[in-house]
């Protein structure tokens, strides 16, 4: 989707940062570029609104588009972040346990990608860090920040269900932030690893709550590119475990993850550092 079409200003503003997160979850940049001038100028009207959700929206695109942006750098997207953060975190305390399911789910999609963002300026600091094997605890107001995005997705998994399939990913992560033993980590990339056969839709009408193809293959990057050699049973497990995460994020269509993928793949060949990616 390269336009959005529409005389409601609102509608076709949310469309278009709806269509914006799904092209850089997908690696789809230049798509993505094409509707920032609609999204970087929100409708007075979400201005002026009660709900935080907008502005919490807002401030999660300037957020990525500074971290993707080589110029504005990472301090400009952790301030945006941050902000974002907070919109986010007024608007779940103002929703009620009987919020509609759209706005649950826009809530879920920036949580996310906070969530993301926080992951790959982390990540970031790592490639930059001294010794190649030498894993970069986070800082921290890095922890901090992160910690109070997993709350609020906690939070959001009380009520609505599919969030639950990204808590375990994300708390994973905060744990290999944080430099913590790698024996629980395992255990909860584990739970994402495990994909068991989709149950039929409740009554509530809410999606399946257990990971999905894209949980799975994350957990599968997560778990090859930090945990010890020990915890993976054979030699040639990490290999087998990329091409399986490989194949799944080229059917699901994720360019960004896969390419990240492939260059493990290549650094494993060539017996350089996994981590260093």
């Amino acid at each position: 989707m390269t336009t959005v079409t529409g005389t409601d200003p609102v509608a076709k503003w949310w469309a278009s940062i709806i269509v914006v997160a799904i092209n850089w979850l997908q690696g789809e940049d230049e798509a993505a570029e094409r509707l920032y001038p609609v999204v970087e100028y929100m409708p007075k009207t979400l201005h002026t609104t009660e709900s935080r959700l907008p502005k919490a929206a807002l401030f999660a695109f300037k957020s990525i588009r500074a971290t993707l942006s080589k110029q504005d750098g990472s301090q400009m997207s952790l301030i945006h972040c941050e902000k974002a953060s907070g919109y986010l975190r007024d608007s779940l305390n103002m929703a009620s346990p009987s919020s509609n399911s759209i706005d649950k789910a826009v809530q879920l999609l920036l949580c996310d990608l906070m969530l993301i963002t926080r992951t790959s300026m982390w990540q970031q600091q790592i490639n930059m860090s001294q010794p190649v094997n030498c894993m970069h605890q986070a800082s921290p107001l890095e922890l901090r920040g992160f910690q109070q995005d997993l709350s609020s997705l906690r939070k959001l998994s009380q009520t609505f269900r599919p969030a639950l399939r990204r808590v375990f990913l994300h708390e994973a992560t905060a744990r290999l932030m944080a430099g913590a033993s790698p024996t629980r980590t395992h255990q909860l990339l584990d739970r994402s690893l495990r994909r068991r056969v989709t149950t039929p839709v409740p009554k509530g009408g809410e999606a399946e709550a257990h990971p999905g193809r894209r949980e799975h293959a994350e957990a599968l990057l997560l778990a090859c590119r930090y945990l010890p050699p020990s915890f993976l049973s054979t030699p040639g497990q990490r290999v087998g475990m990329l091409a399986e995460a490989a194949r799944t994020l080229e059917k699901i269509g994720d360019k960004r993850t896969l390419h990240d993928c492939q260059q493990m793949i290549m650094k494993l060949g060539s017996g350089t550092t996994v981590t260093t990616s």
